[in-house]
């Protein structure tokens, strides 16, 4: 699997939950997650960034209560996923000009829009009529899950706690404008229920004059993400851009967002919100509290797990037995074709950092008060963004990122991306583009989408890293590069195309990488079958790997039941040619086995809904393999209350 996620611990035994919940209960239709999206989680964990789980609920959430494109304003849009700010600008002209756009047809006439990207927002979006315009408006939504699962080859080893895991999420929303999240959560092995909670309480876009000058644009409670400028001194989360395409190198700033995921490291807890002045000025503030996982002795903390497993007695004894604050803001001013802000950030743990020192990191550390600046710019006129972001930390070691993306024509866009990274910048909650770290890369990167026909686009990518100093593995300064290219073809309404291939080399590791990847989909409306079919292989450094997999899925008439089931066949010869392979699962999970050794896999997911306000799934999965006895067969059972 990609990762493993955990929430917070629990200081109270139960929460009564659920019954008033069926008195709202309205019927939401479940829907898959696009291609492009399952395309860029599997991107994430290849390269083992972001949080796939906070981003496939955001999609969730995000269906639940799609947007107007209609109505919509250019905040509103350009939030959507694979959607580029030159696609916003289009659409709002085509909005002036001829008026509303009625179908999805229409939509794939706009500039910038294809057969292929309208296909993969339509989840998301509605054109103001029928069940999506029931869907977006109305008052109170949400949804109560309930999730476990029971592995046979891991599950089956002795444990003194729980037997199998359990889960359990709440999410509610009003109006769009207040929201709740918890999470409830105990791993195997791990005594009591729950073991680990996360709770959030939201609002959101409320007046706080009468005239609407003064805006409270988001505030949270409990805990929260942050995603500012660039990502050079505050960002945790996900992006939502399709990887190695030119609208992925400018970051989306969301500033203060619930969290509502269960991985216990990637979060702040404590309060922050965003309130709007007149003039486009928003001001945002924050405070967290946080505890961690820490093995302490005295008053050093010497190893920080970050797998959330408390199993054990060690385990039980270093949960939380760390603490961090962390406290800053941002200010920003929004002009009309301009943007500029101001990010602070400063905090500390409460122990002495005792870890292990080594070659390669121990110019990476600090006790006491540690802290960032920067300021970032973005200039936007006619779809192109010129932007960038300069910051320092305390001791004014620097980091520099800059670029440009550029529409050259309706069917052309490219971009350009310089990064510039101190190998002394330390920045504890940073998360902008990088190969490895925000710290110790210099590196430029460039990209190219082209839609010669609506019904085919070509993207394509190259990049090159410096490591100026020594890194994990590599006691020499050294270079890396990678570089790829796609092609998806729409051939009709029911069937499509995928091509990619993609290379890399670590010149350190003296690793070289090359990936070639095709695919088919198979959509039949009047039946409601689905097929598709992956073939891929890896070549690494003197390794091979293979994938192929059959996938069929079918959908009831009513809606109350769909199937799916898949037939993977892998000889991957080791871990450096693993393929990750997204599966489908239970709605609001996510599973990205990384595949290695030979065999093959199978699993069967089925949802059924015998009434509207109750969703049942049940996935059964099970790998043979060849090579060795690590055969594995597990089942996941999920209730989920959507109201």
């Amino acid at each position: 699997m990609c990762g493993r996620f955990e929430g917070k611990r629990a200081r109270c035994g139960a929460v009564l939950l659920g019954a008033a919940l069926l008195l709202y209960t309205v019927d939401i239709v479940a829907q898959d997650l696009p291609e492009s999206i399952v395309r860029i989680i599997e991107r994430q964990c290849e390269d083992g960034s972001g949080d796939p789980e906070e981003l496939v609920d955001y999609l969730t959430a995000l269906m639940a209560r799609p947007v107007d494109v209609n109505t919509a304003g250019r905040e509103q849009l350009e939030a959507l996923p694979l959607v580029t700010p030159f696609m916003v600008l289009s659409l709002m002209e085509y909005r002036d000009e001829y008026g509303a756009v009625s179908s999805e047809t229409e939509l794939s006439l706009v500039d910038g829009f294809d057969f292929e990207t309208v296909r993969n927002i339509r989840p998301f979006i509605t054109f103001g009529n029928g069940m999506d315009k029931k869907r977006s408006a109305d008052i109170i939504s949400g949804r109560l899950m309930f999730r476990t699962r029971w592995n046979v080859r891991r599950d089956a080893e002795e444990k003194s706690g729980l037997p199998v895991p359990l889960l359990v999420r709440l999410k509610t929303d009003i109006a769009g404008r207040f929201g709740a999240g918890l999470v409830l959560e105990s791993d195997a092995g791990e005594s009591g229920f729950p073991d680990f909670y996360s709770l959030s309480l939201s609002a959101g876009d409320i007046r706080l004059s009468r005239d609407g000058r003064f805006r409270l644009k988001s505030a949270v409670a409990g805990d929260f993400s942050l995603r500012f400028a660039q990502g050079l001194v505050l960002w945790n989360g996900f992006a939502v851009s399709s990887p190695g395409t030119p609208s992925s190198a400018v970051r989306r700033e969301s500033g203060v967002r619930p969290y509502n995921s269960t991985d216990e490291n990637a979060y702040f807890h404590g309060a922050g919100m965003t309130v709007s002045f007149p003039a486009g000025v928003d001001v945002s503030t924050f405070y967290s509290d946080n505890g961690q996982d820490a093995r302490v002795e005295g008053e050093y903390f010497v190893t920080k797990p970050d797998d959330g497993l408390h199993d054990s007695d060690a385990d039980r004894a270093a949960r939380d037995a760390l603490r961090e604050q962390v406290a800053g803001g941002n200010v920003s001013w929004h002009g009309k074709w301009f943007k500029t802000g101001i990010t602070l950030a400063a905090y500390r743990y409460d122990k002495l950092d005792g870890r292990r020192k080594s070659y390669y990191n121990e110019h990476l550390r600090y006790d006491g008060w540690w802290g960032n600046a920067s300021a970032d710019f973005l200039l936007s006129f006619r779809g192109t963004r010129v932007f960038g972001e300069v910051a320092l930390d305390r001791d004014l070691d620097p980091a520099v990122l800059a670029g440009a993306v550029c529409p050259l024509s309706p069917s052309l866009e490219i971009s350009l991306l310089y990064r510039y990274y101190s190998k002394d910048y330390i920045a504890a909650h940073a998360g902008a583009y990088c190969r490895s770290n925000v710290n110790n890369e210099h590196g430029a990167s460039a990209s190219v989408r082209w839609t010669p026909v609506r019904s085919t686009a070509f993207s394509a990518y190259a990049e090159y890293t410096h490591f100026p100093f020594a890194r994990f593995g590599v006691r020499e300064p050294s270079d890396a590069f990678k570089a790829g290219a796609d092609c998806a073809w729409t051939l009709s309404e029911a069937h499509s195309l995928y091509f990619k291939l993609s290379g890399s080399y670590d010149g350190g590791r003296q690793v070289r990488q090359l990936r070639l990847r095709t695919e088919y989909d198979c959509s039949i409306q009047a039946c409601g079958l689905e097929l598709s079919t992956r073939l891929e292989g890896c070549w690494s450094s003197g390794s091979t790997g293979i994938l192929v997999y059959q996938q069929a899925g079918c959908s009831a008439a009513s809606g109350c039941l769909r199937f799916s089931a898949r037939l993977t066949l892998f000889a991957v010869e080791d871990w450096d040619s693993r393929i990750y392979s997204y599966e489908g699962d239970v709605p609001g999970a996510f599973s990205v086995p990384a595949y290695y050794g030979k065999g093959a896999g199978l699993y069967a997911l089925v949802t059924y809904r015998p009434v509207r306000w109750l969703s049942m799934s049940l996935k059964c999965h099970a790998v043979k393999y060849t090579d060795r006895a690590r055969d594995a067969l597990g089942v996941r059972f999920q209730l989920t209350v959507p109201f």
